[in-house]
């Protein structure tokens, strides 16, 4: 386990990656839509072959879920769904679908919709598009808050030296 010392200092070795680049919409609390320009230059694309065809180039779908979830999240927050001392954290999923790859030069187009809150839980529904597809579609994500504190160990781990010790 990482004490608070360890988990600072990788965070400030590589930033959290954000995959969100505008907000389009806003309509408190109950829609967003949010984009995400896909480029060749990301990380997931750094290290592909040559003469990779375009298939090779599709966003991986773990990142395209990512994304939407950032999406999410920020809805929760704008729309201050919880108290601004606690992190929305996503606890379950259903009916995910992904129906058409996006490609850099896509735009994506993250339309979330709460359609339940209560409490310290909110329910969110909504698709991911480009211009001419949609790429994702997403029957329910389940997010629940937590206070930040209660996430990180009340007392720090022991010390191991690096041998396991």
């Amino acid at each position: 386990m990482l004490d608070h010392s360890q988990v600072r200092g990788r965070l400030r070795q590589r930033p959290p990656m954000l995959l969100l680049d505008t907000v389009r919409e806003f309509s408190p609390p109950a829609s967003l839509v949010a984009t995400k320009a896909i480029t060749g230059g990301e990380d997931c694309y750094r290290d592909m072959a040559d003469g990779t065809g375009i298939d090779g180039f599709a966003y991986p779908s773990v990142l395209l879920l990512e994304s939407f979830g950032q999406a999410v999240s920020l809805l929760w927050s704008l729309a201050g769904l919880g108290p601004p001392d606690e992190v929305p954290l996503m606890v379950g999923i259903r009916d995910l679908a992904y129906a058409a790859p996006a490609v850099p030069g896509d735009v994506l187009e993250h339309h979330v919709q709460l359609s339940h809150h209560s409490g310290a839980v909110g329910e969110f529904t909504g698709e991911t598009r480009t211009a001419d597809r949609t790429v994702l579609t997403v029957g329910s994500i389940l997010v629940v808050s937590r206070p930040s504190s209660s996430l990180l160990p009340t007392t720090p781990a022991p010390h191991q030296e690096k041998d396991g010790r």
